[in-house]
């Protein structure tokens, strides 16, 4: 037969046209060797001839011609297998039949992964009917659409048998079946071009392995199990992947902290394939190069990748080329399931074009962005791409490689220094992007977590807390579909409602950048409203430590929930469904103790780097600050942890630590203040917290003590053009049809001299609608500057933005190429001349640039940028916490 797949791959590659929407992702047109075959019938349906006939076709050279003898009232269906396609709205079929007898109609099998048939130990099949029956004689065109509705319509039937669970969520067509009616005599079908719409690769994290039994398990050669993929079982990969970067640690060690596969940099090789199928984990990789992928059976040596790394897609020139990286893969990979990625930089949308998952992420431990920004970031890139395809979501767990390499440069080492994340960092970060609905999580890592050092235990303690807390949440992280969202009693709290049958998830989201106190008590308890739940759900409120009822009742506008304590990490479970709940407890009773155990255990390291960075410190900033009170309160918490874990009260333990952590939280907060008031949000090298407090400092103190003044950016006065171009500045524009952008010297009120410096970028129809832009339509950059070794730079500046801009998550951005983006001067407005500073501490070799983008639609004004080179006196970070 001669299939034609027509891809992502390939639509991503091809020529745009008019008519790119009617292209379909299959056709066949069944002019090479007979493909239909006879399934799940009697001894009384029977095959009489088949072949494929030549000059009898509608489309192609032939058609495929097929008698077959049934008898009145039933029907031979004949099977056209599939690759696995997900049932969502947008898959359809299609196909040219003639039959002597009217009646034929389309309907497809449908396997349900999440509902075992307990008679045969494999996933559910479903036959989805058409109920469109074509006439006797000519060609008839065959349509099967809008299978969502007709997979419920089938589900609700299934249901009414006693003793019957049928679970839709993750449904899948393996074959399109044309039911032949019967009748006296035989029946003749002529088969001609089958086309499918909407076919998406079923992404490994997705798919259902199933086995095919003996004809013995079948009860007959040709039944059930011959229409479901063969050959040896192998373990499924998880619905809702937790990944890791891998940094050389024992797989072991990955796996015990909570995590389902490892994302390497290179293909595994055999020995490391084997233990982790040993163990149970999956891997994530580059494939093999292009020359081993002829040589190699991917499908067999490479069972446990459940996803080929095509690396990331920054420029458009890669985009052809990753076009070509994936065809080859798609050629020589036999396995239908594994997905290929992309890691798309502003290209979202070319990247879920060529690959069948995509990851999204920025840097998010440390950095200028706020949760609510990054929140709106995600979700808008999500827009961004495709309909339908799957996105996974990248979750730092240290500062970023940049700000890594500052550190180290601020205390003149070799090696960087991974701060790392706190679990209140990366449980924010992965609720903040549940928005952007991820059906999987890869935690980036670029230090080891197998080393003995403070730093690697706090982050393999805080990542295994994370992955006890995705791992409660797994089934409607997974499958959950959303629902309407929840209001609370307050302005900047709501919750984002996952519904999985009858039980309904409500994650909590702060809409407010303010961390919460550290004494979670209210004077008046919150209240989310829950519209269209019955009043007959019980609610609950559940963290990795345990559960606790809650109050619910009748309210206009639905069911209101009352929670007196909610902890940053805690879940809402609102139910109808006793398994749902059952399902809960007996997780906690799984984990609650170990919980409670690392979260103690992550407080006291904690408290113990608080004491060292107090030690390294100013006795004056301590006092100051308040800190050693807070310290006080701390070490109380975690002495009555001892009595709570004694009694086995692991809910109480988990609470006391976590307490002691937001008290921990907020003394950081206050010694930042005292210590290194000016250096947060981008102003410094690192951003001031608990690890970096004494570096901080040091650079304060450095600042103070600089009597170097600054001297002008070569043409950062902005007052005459030609000296910008001859200087070496660049302007660069990324903006779509429709919007204009400029770069101009304006007279308009300069903060120094006649002329400052204009970016504007703006719609050529201002009265539509403003555009998303998942990028800066227009930035300028500096010529370099190379600081001398042992030296701070410090860049000033004075910005005026009258009003917020429009189109995108991101505002009017100042960075430079030490800090990168994620330390960014995030100006969301300033309508008179602000002054602005930049203060970096730069590896050895660099050269910094200063750019300047316009994150959406507006206008910035910026005049008299400066720089100055501040020398690093050794003996203040001497004192520095190592």
């Amino acid at each position: 037969m001669q299939i034609i797949v027509v891809s992502a791959l390939a639509a991503a590659c091809a020529p745009s046209s008019g008519g790119a929407e009617h292209t379909p992702t299959l056709l066949d047109n069944m002019d090479r060797q007979p493909v239909l075959r006879l399934v799940n019938s009697g001894p009384s349906v029977k095959v009489l001839s088949q072949s494929i006939q030549r000059g009898q076709s509608r489309f192609g050279a032939a058609a495929e011609r097929i008698v077959v003898s049934a008898p009145p009232g039933s029907s031979a269906p004949l099977a056209y297998e599939l690759p696995p396609a997900t049932v969502i709205q947008e898959l359809s079929f299609a196909a040219w039949v003639s039959c002597n007898r009217p009646g034929v109609q389309l309907a497809a099998a449908v396997v349900l992964p999440r509902s075992v048939d307990p008679r045969t130990g494999l996933a559910r099949q479903l036959l989805l009917r058409s109920g469109k029956l074509a006439d006797a004689g000519d060609w008839r065109l065959l349509t099967l659409e809008n299978l969502p509705a007709l997979l419920a319509d089938q589900a609700r039937v299934a249901r009414a048998a006693p003793d019957i669970e049928i679970d839709e969520h993750e449904a899948y067509v393996t074959q399109l079946v044309i039911l032949a009616p019967g009748g006296p005599g035989n029946t003749e079908v002529w088969v001609d071009q089958i086309t499918a719409h909407g076919i998406l690769n079923r992404p490994a994290t997705l798919a259902a392995t199933i086995a095919t039994p003996s004809p013995q398990a079948s009860g007959q050669p040709g039944g059930p199990a011959a229409s479901l993929a063969a050959g040896p079982a192998i373990a499924k990969p998880p619905d809702s992947p937790r990944i890791i970067q891998w940094q050389g640690e024992p797989l072991k060690l990955l796996r015990d902290i909570g995590f389902d596969a490892i994302w390497m940099g290179r293909p595994p090789n055999e020995a490391e394939r084997t233990e982790a199928q040993q163990l149970g984990l999956f891997i994530v990789s580059p494939p093999p190069p292009p020359q081993a992928l002829a040589s190699e059976d991917l499908s067999a040596a490479y069972q446990q990748v459940m996803a080929w790394d095509l690396g990331s897609l920054v420029d458009p020139a890669e985009i052809d080329a990753a076009c070509q990286w994936s065809q080859a893969v798609e050629r020589f990979d036999r396995s239908t399931t594994r997905p290929v990625l992309l890691r798309p930089s502003g290209l979202t949308r070319e990247a879920s074009r060529i690959a069948d998952v995509i990851i999204l992420g920025r840097p998010t431990i440390g950095v200028t962005q706020s949760w609510t920004d990054y929140a709106a970031w995600l979700t808008q890139q999500r827009r961004e791409s495709r309909p339908g395809t799957p996105v996974w979501v990248a979750v730092d767990t240290h500062i970023s490689r940049r700000a890594m390499a500052q550190l180290a440069a601020l205390r003149g080492q070799q090696t960087p220094a991974a701060s790392p994340a706190t679990f209140n960092e990366l449980a924010q970060a992965t609720t903040a992007s549940l928005g952007a609905r991820p059906l999987g999580y890869c935690f980036t890592s670029q230090a080891s977590l197998a080393t003995d050092d403070a730093d690697a235990r706090m982050r393999r303690l805080a990542l295994e807390l994370t992955n006890l807390r995705l791992g409660l949440a797994a089934p409607w992280l997974a499958s959950g579909k959303a629902a309407t969202p929840a209001r609370s009693s307050q302005a900047t709290l709501t919750g984002l409602v996952l519904k999985v049958e009858r039980s309904y998830l409500i994650v909590p989201l702060r809409w407010s950048d303010d961390p919460p106190p550290a004494t979670i008590a209210r004077e008046r308890p919150i209240s989310f409203i829950l519209p269209g739940i019955p009043e007959s759900s019980d609610a609950y409120l559940v963290s990795v430590s345990g559960s606790e009822d809650l109050r619910a009742s009748r309210v206009t506008g639905g069911l209101e929930i009352l929670v007196d304590q909610l902890p940053d990490d805690a879940f809402l479970l609102v139910t109808e469904d006793g398994y749902a709940f059952s399902h809960v407890e007996r997780y906690l009773r799984k984990h609650a103790w170990r919980a409670a155990q690392a979260r103690i255990e992550l407080a006291a390291l904690r408290r113990q780097r608080a004491a060292s960075v107090m030690a390294a410190l100013s006795p004056a900033i301590v006092r100051d600050s308040g800190a050693a009170e807070e310290l006080a309160e701390v070490d109380r918490r975690l002495t009555a942890v001892v009595d709570t874990m004694r009694r086995r009260d692991f809910a109480a333990a988990y609470k006391l630590a976590a307490q002691a952590e937001a008290i921990l939280d907020r003394a950081g907060q206050e010694l930042a203040a005292a210590a290194a008031a000016n250096l947060d949000h981008g102003v410094g090298p690192v951003a001031p917290r608990w690890s970096t407090l004494a570096d901080c400092a040091a650079v304060t103190l450095a600042l103070a003590q600089a009597p170097a003044p600054s001297q002008q950016m070569p043409g950062g006065e902005f007052e005459d053009l030609a000296q910008l171009l001859d200087g070496g500045w660049q302007r660069m524009q990324n903006a779509p049809p429709g919007i204009q952008a400029a770069v101009r010297l304006s007279p308009e009120a300069a903060a120094h001299g006649r002329y400052c410096l204009e970016l504007e970028a703006r719609q050529a129809t201002p009265s539509e609608a403003p555009p998303t832009l998942p990028t800066p339509p227009v930035w300028i950059t500096s010529p370099p500057l190379t600081a001398p070794a042992g030296h701070l730079v410090e860049i000033t500046g004075m910005v005026r933005m009258a009003e917020p801009t429009l189109g995108s998550a991101d505002p009017l951005l100042i960075f430079d190429s030490i800090g990168g983006e994620e330390s960014a001067l995030r100006i969301q407005c300033s309508p008179s001349w602000t002054p602005f500073q930049m203060v970096r501490a730069v590896p050895p070799g660099a050269e910094l640039r200063v750019t300047i983008a316009l994150g959406g639609l507006g206008r910035a004004q910026f005049d008299s940028l400066a720089y100055r080179f501040i020398p690093l006196n050794r003996q203040n970070l001497a004192r520095a916490a190592r």
